[in-house]
């Protein structure tokens, strides 16, 4: 796919910051396959005396550790222009997020879709849309924001996309605003062990801090792996549902409420891709093709035999059966924040990358503002949607 073959991550300060001796040509940046382990982490465990242990790779990939406190806090190291920033750790979650939760008509939302590890351009688009400043703090408000997953994969910095959501989730709380961050298929993907699609850098930090694979480093009992554990793969917010890929007939057809579907993904989740056999019927569902992870049955350039067009009268099903006026989804790219079936359904995933001609970051999400909606992009821009109301 054009999108991601072009994409490229960082720039000549990434380089340097990372020691690696890469040529940065004006609009160029580094191959990411040439981005090694060096200065990755930290990996949050439980520790001694009921701490943590925070382990990470340092310049001269060698191991390192330290000790944190039950309470305490741990330090993302800064990528190229991005900061470093601070994260105080949270006690493990106790129970399963919402499935369902309320939301005004009026109240403001973005809606984010696949970051896939590019982080410097998820930071300058969260910049220029005022959800975070420039310390990388929470600045929306009472404004609430959806990431529909795929934090994970392609890129190269997926753990600091990790550490600033886990971030922005207590600070948005505080402000009276929420970020609700869903879990997709690469998220999933990685929790079970397929890591096919991950970047080089990943299984070079496996090995140097002595784990058999990198999902080892994403336990249940790890910070980060039961946080995601946690989080749903849809949520019916308001009026409105949100997937990572979307909801098939199939779905509607077993009679899967919103929290059917989670459980059965996060079931899914302690079962390796390698024994998918062993699942249960619905969790072989809801973690397949036409689970709500996979779904690509809104897009026509999409379909094939095994995997047919979703006519209308099938999208309206599936909003009557959830109550909702519209889905939200991203894992399918479109060029732009398209509303598909006059409206009942937004594709949000514009894939992040550098523009090959400008060197500017592209990079889309869904805006609901004073009750109209809008796809916004890096550089701070917005334009209204054609709803079809």
């Amino acid at each position: 796919m054009s999108r991601i073959t072009r994409r490229a991550i960082g720039a000549a300060a990434l380089a340097a910051a990372l020691g690696l001796a890469v040529a940065v040509q004006a609009q160029q940046r580094p191959d990411p396959a040439s981005i090694t382990a060096a200065g990755d982490g930290p990996y949050v465990t439980p520790g001694p005396s009921r701490g943590w242990l925070a382990r990470g790779v340092s310049p001269e990939l060698t191991s390192v550790e330290q000790r944190i406190a039950p309470r305490g806090a741990i330090t993302v190291a800064a990528v190229g222009e991005v900061p470093a920033f601070t994260v105080p750790l949270r006690p493990p979650v106790q129970g399963q997020g919402a499935d369902t939760l309320p939301l005004s008509p009026d109240a403001r939302l973005m809606v984010l879709a696949d970051t896939h590890g590019e982080y410097e351009i998820v930071v300058e688009f969260l910049r220029r849309q005022g959800v975070i400043d420039a310390n990388l703090r929470w600045a929306f408000g009472d404004g609430q924001m959806v990431v529909t997953g795929d934090m994970f994969d392609r890129g190269a910095h997926q753990l600091e996309i990790l550490w600033l959501f886990y971030k922005l989730e207590t600070e948005a709380r505080a402000a009276g605003g929420a970020l609700h961050v869903l879990l997709g298929n690469h998220d999933s993907m990685n929790l079970r062990g397929d890591l096919r699609y991950l970047h080089p850098r990943y299984p070079q930090t496996a090995a140097i801090l002595g784990a058999a694979s990198y999902t080892d480093l994403f336990t249940a009992e790890s910070v980060l792996g039961d946080w995601l554990r946690s989080r749903p793969a849809v949520l019916k917010l308001g009026d409105l549902l949100l997937a990572h890929g979307g909801i098939s007939p199939q779905v509607v057809d077993a009679g899967l409420t919103v929290a059917d579907i989670n459980a059965g993904i996060r079931r899914s989740l302690d079962t390796p891709v390698a024994r998918k056999e062993e699942l249960d019927p619905v969790a072989a569902l809801v973690a397949g093709t036409f689970g709500p992870q996979w779904f690509r049955g809104y897009f026509p350039e999409q379909a094939r035999p095994d995997r047919p067009y979703m006519p209308r009268a099938d999208v309206e099903r599936s909003l009557e059966f959830y109550g909702v006026s519209r889905i939200l989804v991203g894992h399918t790219v479109v060029d732009a924040v398209s509303p598909l079936y006059g409206g009942r359904v937004i594709a949000v995933q514009v894939y992040p990358e550098w523009d090959a001609r400008t060197g500017r970051p592209i990079l889309e999400a869904a805006l609901r503002e004073g009750g109209r909606w809008f796809g916004v992009n890096a550089q701070g821009e917005r334009r209204m949607l054609a709803m079809g109301d």
